[in-house]
């Protein structure tokens, strides 16, 4: 160890792997947090204590353990100040700037898929997780798990690391964990954006660098096993009915199939008479789904959840028909979407104005649970669950406004907590899907769906299947107990939808978005399509009845 400048060589099999810097730093809406000096403690076995003197705490002091599998590390600062940016494994000190560990690492692997064709990546490529992201803007396209697991994977010869923030959710109150490489090295970084305020103590989720493990899923399961040695991992019914495994039909893609063929937005086409088509359509193929997923937009409002009646004259009605038929019907409903709902049930900006449901605000508890009331009760429309979408569109900024302190992953679960919790109590066998295959979401959560494809024009025939079979490979590290749900939107060509039809089953719960045709290419089904479609389900159904 050098004690001077506060790191530590860790080495494996007689390979150097890095140069840990045993600091950090834990800058406030006051200013960054930068060392002017170091004090090194040794006196217990196996763990070293750097307590530095900081610019902006009273003290801060890193904890670092160093054991036979793992290395733990965790600062504590004392004093005041608002959370900002939380640097992990390197920070700033006096008059060197900022100081990065250094690492051999070769290529670095995360849960989060933010590229089409890409999963591993060099080591000198950043790589973000978060509950913030958006399909429609340059640069953040990582929207697919909102939140992915809390750990990165590395390739360091002779093999694999992990990097694992092992907290509850309580604890959760950042939007995003980065990993942050420079030539030769790399930090980690947690956004808490000046929600979290300190006034006394504070310390940092427990960051645990675990040595060993076979391949990238194979350091997903050990952080799986990590966090429930911990026990950070909320307990959930283990049954689970058998309708939730059920065939699926999402009418979003063949929504955007007919709108691109009649020039219309897809929104507007999610109608009680395109529906019956749908279904009808699909039924004289011999294809019957035994679950169908209403999708965007069916309500007028998307916080209050009635149905628009311009579109859908009996939705209540509608669903009566679908349980006759030995189907079940899932509602498409929107994260963080404030249309419809009053100004005290709103986070707010700098200027006053909304930009997302507030579920610390009382009128947000109260709306919530009167729309999930309304969609799943007898009185209501009597649906049997939901495919829950836009996490990704979790509220980031140091300007916004809201009701309690929770923010970040932590806000975003307790909005969903809302919603799951309501549902059970209306209807206990309830099926939500999401897209959080994180472990301190399974409380929330009872299926994870792959969410949307991406386009990447220079992946070479079957990327599709490859980057679904990776997702899946995710959901399947971690949370194991839960459905997957496969998706299958919006596919870049009949061809690709073919080849990932064909695996289908292997994943999950084959769920198809297309009747008569993909939207991207305009290619019309034909008869062997809906072979193809009945192939595939059958092969899902035997193997589901074994």
């Amino acid at each position: 160890m050098n004690a001077q400048k506060g790191y530590a060589t860790v080495s494996r099999d007689g390979q150097v792997l890095f140069d840990l810097r045993l600091f950090a730093s834990l800058d406030t809406v006051g200013g960054f947090d930068e060392s002017s000096s170091f004090e090194v403690d040794r006196s217990e076995a196996g763990v070293v204590r750097v307590t530095a003197r900081s610019s902006v705490w009273e003290s801060r002091v890193t904890t670092t353990r160093f054991l036979a599998d793992r290395i733990e590390v965790q600062t504590t600062v004392t004093g005041s100040g608002r959370l900002t940016d939380v640097h992990l494994l390197g920070g700033r000190r006096t008059p060197r700037g900022f100081l990065p560990s250094g690492s051999r690492l070769e290529q670095v692997y995360s849960p989060n898929p933010d590229h089409p064709s890409r999963v591993m990546r060099d080591a000198v490529e950043p790589a973000t997780i978060s509950v913030c992201g958006e399909g429609g803007e340059p640069g953040i396209e990582r929207w697919l798990f909102t939140p992915a697991p809390w750990c990165f994977a590395a390739a360091v010869s002779p093999g694999w690391v992990g990097f694992s923030v092992v907290a509850p959710v309580a604890e959760q109150n950042f939007t995003s964990y980065h990993y942050r490489p420079v030539t030769g090295g790399f930090s980690l970084q947690l956004d808490y954006e000046g929600h979290t305020t300190v006034d006394g103590t504070f310390t940092t989720p427990l960051l645990v660098i675990h040595l060993g493990g076979d391949s990238a899923e194979d350091v997903l399961v050990r952080h799986r096993q990590l966090l429930d040695a911990a026990g950070v991992v909320p307990a959930r019914a283990a049954e689970r009915p058998q309708w939730w495994s059920g065939t699926i039909f999402c009418g979003w893609g063949a929504q955007c199939a007919l709108g691109v063929r009649t020039d219309q937005p897809p929104q507007p086409l999610a109608t009680q008479a395109n529906y019956d088509v749908f279904l009808e359509t699909l039924a004289s193929q011999g294809i019957v789904p035994e679950t169908v997923v209403i999708d965007d937009k069916w309500q007028a409002s998307y916080a209050t959840c009635r149905p628009d009646p311009e579109r859908w004259s009996d939705l209540a009605g509608w669903i009566a028909k679908r349980h006759a038929a030995g189907q079940r019907v899932l509602l498409w409903w929107k994260a963080w979407d404030y249309e419809g709902a009053p100004l005290d049930a709103c986070i707010t900006d700098a200027s006053g104005e909304p930009v997302g449901l507030d579920a610390d605000s009382p009128a947000c508890v109260e709306l919530i649970r009167d729309a999930v009331t309304y969609m799943l009760s007898a009185d209501g429309l009597d649906a049997d669950g939901f495919k829950i979408d836009f996490t990704a569109r979790t509220p980031s900024g140091s300007s916004l406004r809201h009701s309690g302190t929770r923010w970040g992953a932590a806000l975003l679960h307790e909005q969903l907590r809302l919603v799951y919790d309501t549902a059970k109590q209306v209807k206990p066998d309830a099926l939500v899907v999401t897209h959080t295959p994180d472990p301190a979401f399974l409380d929330v959560t009872d299926m994870i769906r792959l969410n949307d494809v991406l386009h990447d024009h220079t992946a070479g025939p079957g990327y599709v299947a490859r980057h679904m079979t990776y997702r899946a490979g995710v959901v399947r590290s971690v949370v194991p107990e839960l459905g997957v749900d496969t998706d299958g939107w919006m596919m870049p060509s009949h061809a690709e939808w073919r080849d990932y039809l064909r695996i289908q089953d292997s994943l999950g719960v084959p769920a198809l978005y297309y009747v008569d045709g993909t939207d991207t290419d305009r290619y019309d089904f034909r008869t062997d399509d809906y072979d193809a479609v009945k192939d595939t389900w059958n092969r899902y159904r035997e193997r589901r009845s074994i």
